[in-house]
């Protein structure tokens, strides 16, 4: 899921809670928070969101859901849902690391209660 962490949606405070939400979700062990810098350039992740989701059961398949201005769409087929998880891939080894991510959404979070001062 992408989360903006500079732009302002909704107003300094609603983006501090956001981002303290997330900093708060982010200490469950089944959560990840990784933020891709500003500096990373063009990469992937770029052309839009898209959640890759893979299910314990292997009689359920892989699936990609791409929520788009132009509906929602599925992938299924091995080749689409190889493609997804190399951008994945990718994304993950251009972000920052867990640790630095949340340091960032915490000076970030910091940096808009300042705001309202």
């Amino acid at each position: 899921m992408a989360v903006g962490v500079r732009r302002v949606v909704g107003g300094t405070s609603v983006m501090r809670e956001q981002l303290r939400h997330l900093a708060e979700a982010a200490k469950a062990p089944n959560i990840t928070v990784q933020v891709i810098p500003f500096g990373a350039s063009a990469h992937p992740g770029m052309s839009g969101q898209f959640v890759l989701m893979d299910f314990p059961d292997p009689a359920d398949a892989d699936l990609v859901f791409i929520d788009s201005m132009a509906g929602d769409l599925f992938l299924e087929s091995e080749a689409e849902i190889g493609r997804y998880r190399a951008m994945f891939d990718t994304l993950v080894a251009i972000a920052l690391s867990p640790k630095d991510s949340m340091a960032l959404v915490a000076e970030a979070a910091d940096r808009f209660a300042g705001m309202e001062r």
